[in-house]
């Protein structure tokens, strides 16, 4: 396996600037996934580290040599693509073994009928049919090497398109929004087939995504990418917690973290709705914010508490509630989550009081970053009964 190294690229077409000096270090092994909107860059940087479209600058390094010159062929990298691109008149075993036959044999030996009496073909051809077996018994599907593509489902298409990228043992593995033609319940199986994948081979993989959920079970690391750039690269858990703007924060979590807009003080106050919040900052210029608390930031509070609103909308989902609340003045909902317990007490129409966790609180200055010298006043309360 290999270290990759993405030094400062951008790539034009024409006068459209897609990215925009995208650098990112991905380590031996590690599993680091591209997330964003349709349209940040994130396939146009992995065709460019695969070697499918050439940068305009910059440049990528693979285990510390330059492959900016080198041909997608010569680069040993594995790509699964969305469409699977597997062969349709041929069966799974032969898809799987295409890779292998290409890079050990010679165009005669590959020929269907003459190949086989060429000498040591024979002997190229067994090799071969091992590797696709002990490929296919890892990924669970020798029992459909013999099937066509079109005999089979998309999960089962997705683990052919897995099996001949593995068959290739590259310096890194290339995934580019491979669970995006299965349905629901085939993208929590898959996924999970991806990560035990990556585990068992201890594996470079770069896998792009524009599903938040895919990046959050799977990754290392998640590199989040809008308008042709990294905004940040993070531990999963970090880029949720902890992120550094405030696009990071809307993009990542599900439901979406509510931003409520506040104002910071020359005092170091933080103030919501004109009344002063339990938190301060260091920061001594005035000026707008926004407040972002995640769902589970908010709770149930007494009456008198920050936040107030009515009962617009509730998901329940059987361990837990998500409930919208319209404050006025403010657009759009406040979002927080309920236990099931208290399904009765939070009828539709109803008003409620929210406080929220201090610790929890990220605030964003107008330009989108993040302030971080926020401090909390108090101890959170405990949530009403």
């Amino acid at each position: 396996m290999a270290e990759l190294s993405i030094k400062n690229i951008n790539k034009r077409f024409g006068e459209t600037e897609v990215l925009k000096g995208v650098s990112l270090d991905i380590a031996d092994g590690e599993f680091v996934s591209l997330v964003g909107p349709s349209g940040c860059g994130k396939s146009t940087l992995l065709r460019i580290i695969a070697g499918l479209e050439a940068q305009s600058s910059g440049d990528i390094r693979i285990d510390g040599r330059s492959v900016g010159g080198r041909r997608a062929a010569d680069r040993n990298l594995s790509m699964v693509f969305q469409s699977y691109a597997l062969y349709p008149h041929l069966s799974v075993g032969e898809n799987i073994a295409v890779p292998l036959k290409m890079r050990r044999m010679n165009g005669l030996q590959r020929l269907p009928v003459l190949g086989g009496l060429i000498p040591g073909q024979a002997n190229k051809s067994a090799e071969i049919s091992a590797e696709v077996a002990q490929a296919a018994q890892m990924l669970e599907i020798s029992h459909l090497l013999d099937r066509k593509p079109g005999q089979l489902s998309g999960g089962q298409r997705q683990r052919v398109a897995l099996g001949r990228a593995l068959v290739r043992d590259p310096a890194a593995f290339l995934l580019d929004e491979p669970l995006s033609n299965l349905d629901a319940k085939l993208r929590v199986q898959t996924r999970a087939e991806i990560a035990q994948l990556h585990r068992r081979l201890d594996a470079t993989f770069i896998y792009v995504t524009h599903d938040q959920v895919e990046a959050m079970t799977m990754s290392d690391r998640i590199a989040v990418m809008m308008g042709g750039r990294i905004l940040q690269c993070a531990t999963p858990e970090t880029v949720y917690d902890d992120p550094d703007r405030v696009e990071v924060a809307e993009f990542i979590g599900s439901p979406k973290i509510n931003l409520l807009p506040v104002e910071l003080r020359e005092t170091g106050q933080v103030d919501l709705f004109g009344k002063a919040l339990d938190l301060t900052t260091t920061r001594r210029a005035r000026g707008v914010a926004s407040l972002g608390l995640r769902p589970e930031a908010l709770f149930l509070a007494a009456e008198g508490a920050p936040i107030r609103g009515r009962i617009t909308h509730r998901e329940n989902l059987g361990s837990e509630m998500f409930i919208q609340i319209e404050v006025a003045g403010l657009e759009p909902r406040v979002t927080f989550r309920a236990g099931p317990e208290k399904r009765a007490s939070l009828e539709i129409g109803s008003m409620v009081d929210l406080d929220f966790d201090t610790a929890k609180a990220l605030v964003f200055d107008a330009t989108g970053a993040r302030v971080r010298d926020v401090s909390p006043t108090r101890v959170s309360k405990a949530e009403v009964a």
